[in-house]
């Protein structure tokens, strides 16, 4: 399974590349225009040039190396338990990726208020025998007891 990680990388990496290739694409400009000026047999690129050149390259390198990794595969019963885990501890993240409590410097304020979608207690489906599923709170999210509600009707 692709990590989230990875996706995000490679979108950041192509913003990267593109910047990158219209600085390229400056600096040669401005290299071809002062040797115009100075009637100059031949352009001297700066070793900025060279650096960001070098920078794209190392760029396409590791989109090169990623390519394969950009679909995120479908999860199927077969699965290991830890991905499935690693799922439902992601739903009380909010929109900026933090999970409740965490520091977060969006919208959230000071820290993360969570999934405004999921509060704790909130039933989000149904086992077999019609019990509830429920977000559980912070502390218990890492209890799969926690995630179904008891005979009372109350969220462990």
């Amino acid at each position: 399974m692709t990590d989230p990680t990875i996706t995000d990388l490679r979108r950041e990496l192509e913003k990267a590349r593109e910047a990158l290739a219209g600085a390229e694409q400056h600096l040669a400009r401005h290299a071809e225009m002062n040797a115009a000026l100075h009637c100059a047999e031949r352009v001297m690129y700066s070793p900025l040039h060279a650096k960001v050149t070098t920078a794209i390259a190392g760029i396409e390198h590791a989109l090169a190396r990623t390519e394969g990794n950009r679909h995120l595969p479908t999860l199927d019963a077969q699965s290991s338990d830890g991905v499935w885990a690693a799922l439902l501890a992601d739903l009380d993240r909010c929109d900026h990726g933090r999970h409740e409590g965490d520091e977060c410097g969006g919208s959230c304020g000071f820290r993360s208020q969570g999934n405004p979608h999921l509060r704790p207690g909130t039933v989000i489906g149904y086992g077999l025998r019609g019990d509830q599923i429920v977000m559980p709170d912070r502390e218990h999210k890492h209890d799969p007891a926690a995630w179904r509600a008891q005979a009372n009707g109350g969220a462990r």
